[in-house]
């Protein structure tokens, strides 16, 4: 799967095997082999050392959520669609997007679809999941545990 799969419109990148992972329910991080130092997202070139030996590996998806927001226009593929509306045929409503922190202080962005964002609380444990919008692209949500 090419990274322009992902909800991003990227196209050309190092690392989609990312996505490939994604795709397949796992998180994905690199490690650079000389320094150690840990990337999620995947890079492909060490930022601290300069090198360019990078090992994959499965992180967990879950973690504690360290801050949140709402994006009050956010992506097409998240709008409610009202077809009786005029001049619009959506809906664009507040959509909570979240950081959760994992194994190893990495961090995990993903929408918060579910629930009630009254209910969000930074410290609560959730958990990260790939999902699959209509169009065929790859994002992530998280969920409370």
């Amino acid at each position: 799967m090419d990274f322009k799969n992902f909800s991003l419109n990227i196209s050309q990148t190092k690392v989609n095997r990312f996505v490939d992972e994604l795709s397949a329910g796992k998180f994905m991080a690199t490690v650079c082999k000389k320094c150690g130092k840990n990337y999620y997202p995947p890079l492909a070139d060490c930022s601290n050392c300069m090198q360019s030996d990078m090992e994959w590996k499965q992180i967990s998806g879950e973690g504690t959520l360290v801050t949140f927001t709402k994006i009050h226009v956010p992506p097409e593929h998240f709008a409610v669609r009202q077809p009786l509306m005029p001049f619009s045929s959506i809906q664009f409503e507040p959509c909570p997007i979240g950081l959760l922190e994992v194994e190893g202080g990495l961090k995990i962005m993903g929408w918060i679809p579910k629930g009630d964002v009254k209910k969000i609380k930074v410290g609560m444990k959730m958990k990260a999941s790939p999902f699959t919008l209509p169009d065929g692209k790859v994002t992530i949500i998280l969920e409370p545990i």
